[in-house]
């Protein structure tokens, strides 16, 4: 049998976010990229279950999981990258996930140290040092929410906060258009004719 000489399909920037090993709260392994990001339509913040606590987070996110509906799983993932992977162990994030209701499309993630520290610094500006617990303000990596469509290269941030409606309606910024069926059709005023004219001058 012989084997095909394609190379794996790849998005606009699969050569910038680290393709690491991370598990979900439901123990499953899973590849960032190529599992998590590619052909996918994404909205990815930083947490950990102390830290939702004093910043509710998860909260504002639950709004969004329910605003999405059908779509979250299927065309839009959710993904929370603990930032305390040595104490947000699947089975803590498991709890903490079950304790909120979250639907499956919605997943939190964690890894090695390094690996989590990784796509912290790839994904999101912050000021580092931030300690669980302390004040989620010193770091901006708490304080956004990437979202992104890998397969066409569109990626921007909004605030974790902001109103549920505005998170779901950057999603409609990176959803792809359907494009137009038959021939291409003219666009603009009618051509100047005689007739059209008359019309206008009478008007």
């Amino acid at each position: 049998m012989t084997e095909s000489c394609t190379p794996p399909r790849r998005g606009p920037y699969a050569d910038y976010f680290p393709n690491v090993i991370v598990y979900d709260h439901e123990h499953q392994k899973a590849r960032f990229y190529d599992d998590l990001l590619l052909d996918r339509m994404v909205l990815i913040n930083c947490m950990s279950v102390q830290d939702d606590a004093v910043r509710p987070v998860t909260q504002n996110l639950l709004q969004v999981q329910n605003l999405l509906g059908h779509r979250l799983g299927r065309d839009v993932f959710m993904y929370s990258l603990t930032i305390d992977p040595e104490r947000d162990t699947p089975t803590v994030l498991r709890a903490f996930a079950d304790h909120h209701g979250v639907k499956p499309g919605w997943q939190f993630l964690t890894g090695t140290s390094e690996v989590m520290t990784t796509l912290r610094d790839r994904l999101f500006a912050h000021s580092g040092g931030h300690a669980p617990g302390t004040n989620p303000e010193s770091d901006c990596s708490m304080g956004m929410i990437r979202y992104g469509n890998e397969s066409v290269g569109l990626w921007g941030s909004v605030a974790t906060l902001a109103k549920p409606e505005q998170i779901v309606q950057r999603v409609a910024w990176i959803t792809p258009r359907a494009q137009p069926e038959g021939a291409p059709r003219r666009s603009g005023p009618l051509p100047l004719t005689s007739e059209n004219f008359g019309h206008r001058v009478n008007a």
